[in-house]
């Protein structure tokens, strides 16, 4: 992920997100007023990687503060709750990188690629601080055809 002069825009880089965000689309971030300072399960978060080399990546929140998080067989679990996500995401097929289990501290979130076939995320690095997001992301800004909000409200995901 790349910041793109100096502004609040970034550029994706690889396909870490896809289906949802590809490989060099710009998106922006939410106004430092308009996050109302809460995160939400669902949103995609600008963060800098826990642990050497302190990357900027771009990923979907789907544990929050205080929470057992698992990911069994590609699905996410909440304290034994089946996450339902309403956003498409690409499953693991190997078996390699489908399952894992997090606890997170009162500030740490567990962010996952929406392609988990290939994303370097919690599953990797863990849980991330709060200290560590730059910000929300709301809206993909180019390519034109791809323009519009990310995580539209009524898209959140649900526990069953």
């Amino acid at each position: 992920l790349m910041q793109t002069l100096t502004s609040r825009r970034y550029r994706v880089e690889g396909g870490s997100m896809l289906p949802n965000l590809a490989d060099k689309h710009l998106v922006l971030l939410a106004p430092p007023g308009q996050t109302n300072g809460a995160l939400r399960r669902g949103d995609i978060v600008v963060f800098r990687r826990p642990g050497p080399p302190h990357d900027l990546y771009i990923k979907r929140i789907v544990g929050m503060p205080c929470e057992d998080v698992q990911m069994v067989a590609g699905q996410v679990y909440i304290s034994g709750s089946l996450l339902e996500e309403g956003y498409p995401t690409i499953s693991p097929v190997d078996g390699r990188r489908d399952g894992g289990e997090w606890w997170t501290g009162p500030e740490e979130y567990v962010l996952l690629g929406d392609n988990r076939r290939d994303s370097e995320d919690s599953r990797v690095f863990g849980p991330v601080s709060s200290s560590q997001v730059i910000g929300r992301v709301w809206l993909t800004c180019w390519p034109p055809r791809a323009w519009g909000p990310v995580s539209p409200a009524g898209r959140f995901p649900r526990l069953h």
